[in-house]
């Protein structure tokens, strides 16, 4: 993407001032906020610490693992960002295979479906998200997600768990005493190792986690930044008055490091290639609408309909929201294999505001949400986090899956996910 961007400009595609306005300053701030916060949450151990308590509870319930895995990673990244949470994950995913012996691959699959249906939910769960949480005009963006896309994407974890894990059921039996004898002696070391080293037994770990200073301020500015926007939209409500989440994530990232010890360590680690992409990514996309090829593109796929001079009824709307939402959903899923979907959706957006959407369009930008990110789920090349699982368990030897062992199994899902996305905005609209 850097190169690309580099090269729009070089060739004169795009003039260096609308470059640079085309990069989108909230999204950039909000980025650098949410990561910087994050990181401090990893840093302070809070993130491990939720990982951990995740890994034990495995050990008690070895037939759900995959239930479990895919939850996991669903809602971890709807609140810390889909890329966030594939890098954090694949420690995991390490410690679920060496201390359970189940194939690398279908744990690594597990943590990148789930993190792609579970980022849907809300609008700090994905880039693409974010995106059309700032571009689109919608109102109460947080809320519009939670509500509106929330309750599908619950269904839609649960209906993966289960479908991975029957997929996956023969792989997955191993002898239930085996496997009992083997974690009790595994705990059995590790509560005695960690006794004689540390003098604390393994309840006591909470605790311990907060009172270090840094892990009490991270999930302290963690969920007062949450929090801070969900009040913001609330206060829209009634009162007309709206932070932008940009400045909200910023906000926070300051009083972190303000009050924080570790400050530079965590600038330091904030994830920059993600931001970097970004702004790279903005440059691009601008440079692809005006020359034209976005728009061409378009051409080959059916236009939208909304014509307020044939819409004569509430059932034209309905119609009308439902035919919108299935071309949505079709060009999602195609072009996302071909640009990957945050690039896709930072060049439809203008597209569906050119053709008339607008803040009072939400079925239809909800769909491009979902649909987006769900695209994800059929091929590797589809979501950014997966090709992040993938170098990233690479990078520590472990053997990863295939782009055909991939598509086999998320081609499934992603009929399943789109449809149940699908069908509960069409619920929505009646």
């Amino acid at each position: 993407m850097s190169i690309g961007a580099i090269l729009v400009m070089v060739y004169g595609i795009i003039p260096l001032e609308s470059a640079l306005k085309s990069i989108n300053l909230q999204v950039i701030g909000f980025l650098f906020g949410i990561f910087s916060i994050t990181t401090a949450l990893e840093k302070s151990g809070v993130i491990n610490w939720i990982i951990g308590l995740t890994l034990a509870k495995l050990r008690e319930k070895t037939n759900n693992i995959i239930i479990m895995i895919v939850f996991l990673s669903g809602i971890l990244s709807a609140f810390i960002v889909n890329d966030t949470a594939a890098i954090l994950l694949v420690p995991f995913a390490i410690s679920i295979c060496n201390q359970m012996k189940v194939k690398p691959s279908i744990v690594l699959i597990s943590i990148a479906i789930g993190i792609n249906v579970g980022s849907v939910m809300t609008p700090i769960g994905s880039p693409q998200n974010l995106l059309i949480a700032s571009q689109s005009g919608i109102p109460l963006p947080f809320i519009s997600f939670v509500s509106l896309l929330g309750p599908p994407t619950i269904i839609n974890l649960l209906l993966s768990g289960l479908i991975l894990q029957h997929y996956y059921k023969k792989e997955l039996i191993v002898s239930r005493q085996q496997l009992t004898n083997q974690l009790s002696i595994q705990n059995h070391q590790d509560n005695k190792e960690y006794k004689l080293a540390n003098g604390i037994s393994e309840v006591d770990r909470t605790e311990k986690l907060f009172s270090n200073r840094l892990a009490k301020i991270s999930t302290a500015v963690f969920l007062c930044t949450v929090g801070a926007i969900v009040s913001s939209e609330i206060g829209n409500m009634f009162t007309g008055v709206y932070i932008d989440i940009g400045i909200i994530s910023l906000a926070g990232a300051l009083v972190l490091y303000i009050v924080s010890g570790d400050r530079i360590s965590i600038l330091k680690s904030v994830n920059y290639s993600v931001i970097v992409f970004f702004i790279c990514m903005f440059i691009f996309t601008a440079a692809l609408w005006t020359s034209g090829l976005i728009p061409g593109l378009m051409d080959y796929f059916p236009s939208f309909r909304l014509d307020d001079n044939t819409i004569n009824n509430t059932q034209d709307v309905i119609a009308y929201t439902l035919y919108n939402n299935t071309i949505i959903s079709a060009v999602s899923i195609f072009v996302s294999q071909i640009l990957s979907n945050v690039p896709f959706v930072a060049s439809y957006i203008p597209f569906m505001i050119q053709n008339g959407f607008d803040e009072s369009h939400i079925s239809e930008w909800m769909m491009l949400s979902a649909a987006s990110t769900i695209a994800g789920n059929l091929t590797i090349i589809g979501a950014a986090s997966t090709i992040i699982i993938m170098q990233t368990a690479e990078s520590k030897g472990i053997k990863v899956f295939t782009f055909f062992e991939f598509f086999k199994i998320g081609s499934l899902l992603t009929v399943v996910n789109v449809a149940i996305y699908y069908l509960f905005l069409a619920l929505y609209n009646l």
